[in-house]
């Protein structure tokens, strides 16, 4: 990494690895393609990419933004280029404070999608109010998955984890059946045996009424 406060970064974040739209490698080629429009094709190839795969906006705990935020606090950079504001964060809190801590760091914030630069006033305050809708989006989207499986979990349907084995198809359970030796079919068939029938009570004795 360059030790010069010319530097500019490149973050990149994806939830999942999907390798098709904005995957993390469209998200790096896009913002280099900025810098070298806006600051030149030296700052384009020198730029210091930072990119978490694998990991949700919804909070901080990520490896390289944690290691890009540790080298901004030594002021090795002067810009933190992102292709669009959520990638780094979908939280207002988190959001508003990495933005006051770059500016007391004085480290322009750019968001290229949207085209928010915090080097000037009105790009600070469009950036706030676009975070809020960017939490509003996630928070959508959380309840919306809630809601649905809330519906699934009334009609019976199974929402995840082991299943249960009497919702396996009926070849499923075959298979596992013939799987095993004609030894431990027996010994299974027998323990089944005995377990049902200790499920029975003993029928108490039925007494007739005498006729007169």
């Amino acid at each position: 990494m360059a030790k010069t406060a010319d530097t500019i970064a490149i973050y990149s974040r994806k939830s999942r690895y999907t390798g098709k739209g904005e995957s993390i490698g469209n998200q790096i080629d896009l913002c280099r393609e900025y810098i070298r429009t806006h600051y030149g094709d030296a700052a384009a190839e020198h730029a210091v990419v930072f990119e978490d795969e694998g990991f949700s906006g919804g909070n901080l705990n990520r490896p390289d933004f944690k290691k890009m935020m540790t080298a901004s606090k030594e002021r090795k950079f002067k810009a933190i280029v992102v292709y669009r504001l959520d990638r780094i964060s979908r939280n207002i809190s988190d959001f508003s404070s990495l933005i006051e801590e770059l500016g007391r760091l004085g480290i322009d914030f750019v968001s290229i999608r949207e085209s928010f630069d915090t080097s000037s006033p009105m790009g600070r305050a469009m950036m706030y109010i676009a975070s809020v809708f960017s939490q509003l989006e996630r928070e959508t989207i959380a309840e919306r998955i809630r809601d649905n499986m809330h519906e699934l979990a009334k009609t019976g349907r199974w929402l995840g984890g082991t299943t249960p084995r009497a919702m396996l198809p009926r070849a499923s359970r075959a298979s596992r059946w013939t799987a095993r030796p004609k030894g431990l079919q027996a010994q299974a068939a027998a323990g089944r045996s005995r377990d049902h029938l200790q499920n029975f009570r003993p029928l108490r004795a039925i007494r007739f009424p005498d006729h007169d």
